[in-house]
């Protein structure tokens, strides 16, 4: 499965990557957001932490993880409380940090789908769990000769943030802030 910087890097570079070239406009979706994109990245493996408190009661690490915080429902859930403070007020923030609650939600959303589908790219999930226990996906990593495999993720953690880095360095101009 990818690991936390897989999850993490992937969202923000996706968010980052529509800010960019789809949405255009950088004032109506500040860099802020991006750190949102990637807490919505690794929001689903909560459920690891609710392992660790559950496996005294004598659940075991499959009936927990990819379970319901991996499902479409939760993307799903922000997405719909995004569409309702849209609705109510789209310009509904907290004042001093500037955070639009509408966006917040959408982006959160987004990252929780991003990764969602990258866990279906890694085994598979259940994406309807607890109404139905199908499980939909592929493992990537089984295209490669089996004594690459163990590699796979450490190695897509490196490229992302090798590319990551240069996108820094490159298009933002970070070295500007020093």
């Amino acid at each position: 499965m990818p690991h936390a910087v897989a999850h993490v890097l992937i969202a923000i570079i996706s968010i980052e990557l529509f800010r960019e070239y789809i949405l255009k406009d950088k004032k109506k979706l500040p860099r802020y957001y991006i750190l949102i994109a990637a807490l919505g990245g690794v929001l689903p493996d909560l459920d690891i932490l609710l392992y660790y408190i559950l496996y005294f009661f004598g659940f075991s690490f499959e009936q927990i993880h990819r379970t319901f915080l991996h499902t479409l429902f939760i993307p799903l859930i922000f997405l719909l409380i995004g569409i309702s403070f849209y609705r109510i007020d789209k310009n509904y923030e907290i004042k001093q940090w500037k955070i639009n609650f509408a966006k917040a939600f959408f982006i959160l959303s987004a990252g929780i789908f991003i990764h969602i589908t990258l866990d279906s790219l890694s085994g598979g999930i259940m994406p309807f769990y607890p109404l139905s226990q199908i499980i939909i996906g592929t493992n990537i990593s089984n295209l490669l000769p089996e004594l690459l495999r163990p590699l796979f993720y450490p190695l897509l953690d490196g490229i992302l943030l090798i590319f990551w880095l240069f996108w820094m360095e490159f298009k933002l101009k970070i070295n500007n802030y020093f």
